[in-house]
Parts: C-alpha cells; structure tokens; sequence
C-alpha cells in the first residue's frame, strides 16, 4: 500500500531496520566461527558453511534493504522495483542455503543462485542509484545515474547468459576485456554523482535549470523537504506526513 496511511510507511522502515541488525548479526556469527576455528586450528566443512551463510545473509539482507527503502519514493517504478529488489534477494540466499547445506554438488541449484544474486545485485544497485536523486541533480548528474544502471545492467545480463550457457561459443577474451572496460564504467559512473553534488553545494552554484517560478517551484522544495526528513531517523507517524508531502509534490507537478 502506498496511500499514506501510517501502516504503509511503518512497514519499509520495520524492514530497513530489520535488515540493519540482520547485517549486524550475520557479521558477528561469521567473524565468531572464523575465530573460534582459527583458535581451535579445526576448520571444517561446517565451519566453512556457516560463514558462508551469515555473511551470505548480511549481504541479501542489505540487498533487500535497498529495495525496501526505495519503495518508500512516490515514482509508479518505486513500488515495483523495490519489490523486485527483495523478491530476489531472498530467492539468492534461499538457493544459497540449500546449495551450502542441501545439495551442495546440485550444478543446477549454483546456477540458479547466481542469477538470482546478479539479479539481486542490479535491483539493488538501481534502487539505491534512484533513491539518490535529488531535484536540483544536473544534466550530468542524471546521465551518469542512468549510464551507471545501464551498465551494470549490461554485466549482470551477460553474467546470467554465461550461467544459461548461451555464451559458450563466444570468445572469451574479448568479451572478458568488455565486461572490464563496463566495470570500470560502473565504478566512474556511480562515484560521481555524489561527488558532483557536493561541489555544486560548496560552490554554491545550481545543478540544474532553476525551476520555474510557481507550482512547480513549489513542488521541488516540496519534494527536497520530504528528500532532508526520509534521510532521519523519525517515528511511523512522521514517515506518513513524508508520504503526504510527495503526494502533494507530485500532485503539483515535481
């Protein structure tokens, strides 16, 4: 539900912080067995299965995190994205369990759990790129947002075809070299925007096109005060007047 009623706003934030301690948690069991093993000189099998899913599970619990927080945006994408973004985090560290303790030689099962991490991994990396924008993002700004989504789009893609052994014909060399030049694109295109931002604001200069005076301007400043107060911690009560304020936001024409 997203119709502002305080049940709607409550339930991403109980699930960011959920996934805040699972994080925490899946951490501190990892780092526990890793040393209890290292003093006792016995790493086993086990040992090695429970690090993995600990810190399996504080990876798709970020993961899941990202999608839970982004539904909370009042773009028609928001809801679906954020969705898929959990849906296949916990698909990925459901398969990973079973390939760990269940069918640990099942080659179907690690392929299966690789699409669904890289599935994973693009949601969650779109879903945290899109909550970051802000109304005042310039024209640059934007289009390394969208390059950053696209290119790891582009990589995890070509993960799944490869896990589909659809790309076994294909000469690995060359198309190894892409995929390194598109992760490198990843990288540049997803550190910049925040450090464009912040050198727009010490420089005191606007990032984009002043909006037009009126509705619209209103609109913006409507929507930068909902952006400021989603970023504090604050009760379920305030999470709704947030949801409140981009309705209205977007009513007006942000």
């Amino acid at each position: 539900m997203r119709d502002g009623m305080p049940g709607a706003d409550r339930e991403p934030l109980t699930l960011r912080r959920a996934a805040g301690w699972a994080l925490v948690a899946g951490l501190c069991v990892a780092a526990a067995v890793a040393v209890v093993a290292v003093l006792t000189r016995s790493f086993d099998d086990t040992d090695w299965r429970v690090i993995a899913s600990s810190l399996g599970f504080s990876v798709f619990a970020g993961a899941a995190a990202a999608g839970a927080a982004v539904r909370l945006r009042p773009e028609a994408w928001a809801e679906p994205l954020g969705g898929a973004c959990v849906a296949a985090s916990a698909a990925a560290y459901g398969l990973l369990l079973g390939g760990l303790w269940v069918a640990t030689d099942a080659d179907g099962l690690w392929r299966a759990f690789g699409i669904a991490a890289l599935a994973a991994l693009w949601t969650s990396h779109a879903a945290l790129v899109l909550r970051s924008r802000r109304p005042d993002d310039g024209a640059l700004v934007r289009r390394l947002a969208r390059l950053s989504i696209v290119s790891l789009g582009v990589e995890a893609g070509a993960g799944v075809l490869a896990l589909l052994g659809l790309l076994d014909d294909v000469d690995a060399e060359p198309a190894a070299r892409v995929l390194a030049a598109l992760v490198v694109v990843t990288v540049l295109s997803t550190s910049l925007p925040p450090v464009l931002r912040k050198l727009a604001r010490r420089a005191g200069a606007p990032m984009a096109t002043p909006l037009p005076t009126g509705r619209s301007r209103l609109a913006g400043e409507v929507a930068e005060v909902a952006d400021r107060l989603e970023a504090m911690e604050l009760p379920p009560a305030a999470r709704a007047e947030i949801a409140r304020l981009r309705r209205l936001a977007r009513d007006a024409g942000a």
